[in-house]
């Protein structure tokens, strides 16, 4: 049925979508992975996480700014790859697709939302004590699925965007003076 590499990846891609669709989504699930999913949400913590930094002290003030510039490099480089890859969204690509939040109208690969969940994250853990560290990560983890969980994206844009976020990161420590 799928000869080639590509074809069997867009086909796992499709069947992890489907299979969240008709097996993981309900309706105590749906508002809590909605509300993970909304940029101002990701944002929101970004916000106070950034503040709590500045305000700590001078080195995790240092990071914060660091932290921004990571940010700003690394949606730059995923708003390029998706002008370059054009990918339809999965909903565009596949009807049997439901999204669960409004349509986006940019491309899907990479997913921007993790790419700017995981910068953060990764940038922002060393900064942090250990039990907040593990709490960025694991909100970083719940935006990559909730982007599954509401139809989006698919499972190989949420992995680029993952890559692209540490590819940025790796960057960003060899570069700067964080450590």
């Amino acid at each position: 049925m799928y000869n080639t590499p590509i074809e069997r990846k867009i086909s796992m891609d499709i069947q992890i979508l489907l299979f969240i669709q008709e097996n993981i989504r309900n309706y105590i699930l749906t508002p809590f992975f909605t509300l993970i999913t909304n940029e101002y949400f990701l944002y929101a913590i970004l916000v106070v996480v950034l503040i709590y930094m500045f305000k700590k002290n001078d080195q995790t003030r240092k990071l914060a700014k660091e932290t921004i510039i990571a940010f700003i490099i690394c949606t730059v480089l995923f708003i390029v790859l998706k002008l370059i890859f054009h990918r339809p969204r999965p909903f565009d690509a596949f009807n049997e697709l439901i999204p669960l939040v409004d349509k986006p109208t940019d491309y899907s690969f990479p997913s921007g939302h993790t790419a700017s969940a995981f910068i953060c994250a990764f940038m922002v853990y060393d900064g942090l004590p250990k039990k907040y560290s593990i709490l960025i990560i694991i909100l970083a983890i719940l935006v990559a699925f909730s982007r599954l969980y509401v139809g989006v994206h698919y499972p190989t844009d949420i992995l680029a965007g993952i890559i692209l976020a540490y590819i940025v990161y790796k960057f960003m420590k060899k570069t700067m003076s964080t450590k």
